[in-house]
């Protein structure tokens, strides 16, 4: 894995917490907190994808079950 260093600006409120939650979880450095931050971040961005996809899914569900079956040989329980 490549890492990238980076320098960021974040009101005192949330530095605040961060340095909380770090101490808290016993977590060596900020950057690891950052780093999970916005692994949940990408995370909820995913599940939101998902989501919309799985609604698409779900509107065209008859042409879904008109192709479902296409090269199956035989009867599928």
């Amino acid at each position: 894995m490549t890492i990238a260093k980076l320098s960021v600006s974040i009101d005192q409120q949330l530095l605040t917490f961060l340095e909380g939650y770090q101490q808290k979880y016993q977590i060596k450095a900020k950057s690891e907190v950052i780093s999970e931050a916005l692994r949940l971040l990408r995370e909820r961005e995913l599940e939101s994808q998902y989501a919309a996809a799985m609604q698409e899914w779900k509107e065209d569900a008859g042409a879904w079950e008109a192709v479902a079956g296409d090269g199956l040989v035989g009867e599928q329980e």
